[in-house]
């Protein structure tokens, strides 16, 4: 085999390993790009006393999201979690009184997606739903059938 040829040869091999690469690393944010990402200051625009919410807010309602943000168990059972409060922040965990309700969404996660307590940041994945429902803390404006949690990165 002349050298040109083998150059070429590897040369082809290098970008077929690198392509196979980016496309695992990516792999993720192709799956992730069925969720629309959600900002707590959107949750927020949410009046929770009257229910009124900008369009943007509306639109949200019974789509496909993922959400960052704190688990706050809501079972003793920490190896499988199927009840939890997500909350922007770390500190909303023990602070009383809890969070306004625009600021808590209820998680239950679908038959099969349990998952294990988290500690640190997560992003959650599912159905929001802008309808609130009480809790043993309160009352969160929205909810949420999850179906994966993973850590926040």
């Amino acid at each position: 085999m002349k050298r040109t040829n083998w150059m070429l040869l590897v040369g082809i091999m290098m970008i077929s390993v690198a392509a196979g690469v980016a496309l695992f690393q990516n792999k993720d944010r192709l799956v992730n790009s069925n969720y629309k990402e959600v900002d707590w200051r959107d949750l927020g625009e949410l009046d929770y006393v009257s229910g009124a919410a900008p369009k943007s807010l509306k639109d949200l309602d019974d789509a496909q999201v993922r959400i960052p943000g704190f688990m706050v168990p809501l079972e003793d059972n920490s190896k499988n979690v199927t009840e939890f409060l997500l909350v922007p922040s770390p500190q909303a965990c023990i602070h009383v009184p809890p969070p306004p309700p625009n600021q808590m969404v209820l998680v239950q996660m679908q038959e099969g997606h349990e998952t294990t307590t988290a500690y640190g940041p997560i992003w959650v994945y599912g159905k929001l739903s802008l309808k609130s429902k009480r809790h043993m803390y309160g009352e969160s404006s929205y909810s949420m059938s999850g179906v994966k949690i993973e850590p926040y990165k």
